[in-house]
């Protein structure tokens, strides 16, 4: 009722409590979708997080959320995108209004788009060639956007493995990270960037050095080609990066053998108890017997 009330302040306030109550404002989603025209931006935001929050009950909302993406104002695209990412798969009418968002000119709108799509899944997969073709976008930030976006996408992305392989040679360092990452959430489906992500060993960053070990890994046994780089990766300054290089090596498994004297010495010496316990379950994975 009072998501009525003649104060906009209150209106805005309630519509967040409600949001708050997650699914159990199932009740609240006819009078929450009434306030998504409410003559005040802050009130239909509100509602917008509301009804993401309470989530694929809230689908009756989706064709004022898809109207919300064309809007001029960035606000309401971001608060659009997050909603439709709280419904989830049934909000899969959206999505080819999200794939013309991925390039918008708001950085926080195109984090929430690509997150949506995310979420969204494998639903999204037969807007993966369009979002590939955006990897040559101009704006790094885009560039960077567009790969998270594919690698939320999943196993189901496959398509985007020869457009995020170039990309892996990117001159901005977090595109060639989420390049990098969104191979590895794709998965042994994306082996054929193997090639690629090993001249990456070397990298200068050591963020992409350490996802470039997370996306073998990903990849698993596939990668075994990788294994004399990541042997190498094992001697990293960094202990992000040499367990980064450890997983990779125990998604290997047997491959990996040649690794193993490089393992114990970390297993044994390693500052990082993680990094000690890491080594520990690489061997048992790369030892046969």
């Amino acid at each position: 009722k009072r998501l009525t009330h003649m104060d906009p302040n209150e209106r805005a306030n309630v519509a967040e409590t409600l949001g708050w109550l997650g699914k159990d404002a199932k009740p609240a989603v006819a009078a929450l979708r009434s306030r998504l025209s409410d003559p005040q931006t802050l009130v239909r935001v509100r509602a917008a997080e509301a009804l993401g929050r309470i989530g694929p009950a809230a689908v009756e909302a989706v064709p004022e959320f898809i109207n919300w993406l064309s809007e001029r104002e960035t606000r309401l695209v971001e608060a659009a995108a997050h909603a439709l990412g709280g419904i989830g798969p049934l909000a899969k009418d959206a999505l080819p209004a999200l794939v013309e968002q991925v390039v918008n000119r708001d950085p926080a709108a195109r984090e929430a788009v690509a997150g949506a799509l995310g979420k969204i899944g494998s639903l999204s997969r037969i807007f993966v060639p369009k979002l590939a073709a955006h990897l040559n976008h101009v704006d790094s930030d885009v560039r960077e956007t567009i790969a998270r976006a594919i690698g939320g996408i999943g196993p189901e992305a496959k398509a985007a493995v020869p457009a995020l392989s170039q990309k892996l040679g990117d001159v901005d360092r977090a595109v060639r990270t989420a390049c990098a990452k969104a191979i590895g959430q794709i998965g042994p489906s994306a082996a054929a960037a193997v090639p690629q992500l090993i001249e990456l060993f070397n990298d200068k960053d050591y963020g992409v050095r350490e996802h470039v070990a997370k996306a073998l890994g990903g990849i698993g046994p596939a990668s075994a080609p990788a294994v004399r780089g990541l042997t190498k990766l094992l001697q990293d300054d960094r202990g992000s990066v040499r367990l980064a290089a450890l997983e990779a090596l125990t998604a290997i498994g047997a491959a990996a053998n040649e690794a193993t004297d490089a393992i114990k010495a970390l297993a044994d010496n390693d500052k990082y108890a993680q990094v000690r316990e890491a080594a520990i379950l690489a061997i048992e994975a790369i030892t046969p017997g």
